[in-house]
C-alpha cells in the first residue's frame, strides 16, 4: 500500500514538474498562462520554487550521486526567497509593486505556502520523520494548506482582500496556482508513510470519518457562515469568516496533536 502510494506521488511530481515548466517556458516568451490584468496570475517566481521542490524530490529519487548538499542549498534559497518576497510586499509594496511590469511577484499567500513546504523538505532531507508526540512534519504539511484554503473563500465569494492585492490585481492566488499547490501537498502526504497522520488513519473507519469531519470543517464552516449570513462586504477586509477558518485549522492540529500524545504515552508492547 505504502510502495503505490509513493508511486502515485512521483506521477504527482512529474506532472507538477511539467507544469511549472510549461509555465515557466510561457513567462520566457512573454505568454504566460492564464494571463489576466484585473486577477491573480501564476507569478514566473512561483513557477520556479513549485519546479525546484518537486525537481529535488525527483532527482534525489533517480540519481545516486545527486549531492545532499544542493538540496539543502536550493531549498534554502527557495525559503529564504519567499520570505523575501513576503518582508518586501508587507514593508513597501508602493516600492515593490509595479502594475506596469511585465513581472509579476509571488504573492504574501502563496510565499507563506512556500516557506512551510521548504522547511519541511529541508527537515525530511536531514532525517526520517520521526515518531514523537510533538508531530511538526505533519503540522507544517498542514499549515501550508491554510493560504489556499483562504483564498478559495476569496474565489467563492469574491473578496479582493483573500484574492490578490488592490496594488496589483495579478499578484494573488490564482484557481490555476492553487490546483499547483493542491497537488504538491498531495504529494507529499502520499511521499511520506511515516506521517503521523498515516498512523492515526491506518486505526480504523473511525480515525477515518473523524478527521475527514475535522478537515473539511475548516474548510465547510467559514463558507457556510458566508452563505447564511451572506456576503455582503462592505470594504476590502477580512471578517468572522477568517476567524472560523483558523478555529477549524486549530481544531484539526490540536485533535492530531492530541492523539500523537496518546500514541505516544501508550506501552510498548514487545
Amino acid at each position: 500500500m505504502e510502495t503505490r502510494f509513493v508511486k502515485w506521488a512521483e506521477i504527482l511530481d512529474f506532472l507538477i514538474l511539467i507544469g511549472a515548466s510549461l509555465a515557466l517556458v510561457t513567462w520566457i516568451f512573454g505568454v504566460p498562462l492564464f494571463y489576466k490584468m484585473d486577477g491573480p496570475v501564476l507569478s514566473i517566481f512561483t513557477a520556479i520554487s513549485l519546479f525546484v521542490i518537486v525537481g529535488l524530490r525527483l532527482a534525489t529519487r533517480h540519481f545516486q550521486l545527486w549531492p545532499f548538499t544542493a538540496n539543502l542549498a536550493f531549498l534554502m534559497i527557495v525559503g529564504g526567497g519567499n520570505i523575501s518576497s513576503i518582508l518586501m510586499l508587507l514593508s513597501a509594496p508602493m516600492v515593490h509593486i509595479n502594475p506596469k511590469s511585465s513581472l509579476v511577484l509571488t504573492s504574501v499567500f502563496t510565499s507563506i505556502g512556500f516557506v512551510f513546504f521548504s522547511f519541511y523538505e529541508i527537515l525530511l532531507y536531514l532525517r526520517r520523520t520521526p515518531e514523537r508526540s510533538w508531530i511538526l512534519d505533519d503540522i507544517l504539511i498542514h499549515l501550508a494548506l491554510v493560504p489556499g484554503g483562504l483564498s478559495l473563500i476569496g474565489h467563492l465569494f469574491q473578496n479582493p482582500t483573500y484574492l490578490s492585492m488592490s496594488m496589483d490585481p495579478r499578484v494573488g492566488i490564482s484557481l490555476f496556482e492553487m490546483a499547483f499547490m493542491a497537488l504538491l501537498a498531495l504529494s507529499t502526504i502520499l511521499s511520506n508513510p511515516n506521517l503521523f497522520l498515516w498512523k492515526f488513519l491506518r486505526g480504523g473507519l473511525s480515525n477515518q470519518l473523524t478527521f475527514t469531519c475535522l478537515f473539511l470543517n475548516q474548510y465547510i464552516a467559514p463558507l457556510l457562515y458566508l452563505w447564511i449570513v451572506g456576503a455582503n462586504w462592505q470594504s476590502n477586509s477580512f471578517g468572522p469568516e477568517l476567524f472560523i477558518f483558523f478555529g477549524g485549522v486549530i481544531a484539526t492540529l490540536g485533535f492530531l496533536l492530541f492523539q500523537a500524545r496518546l500514541d505516544q504515552s501508550k506501552p510498548n508492547v514487545s
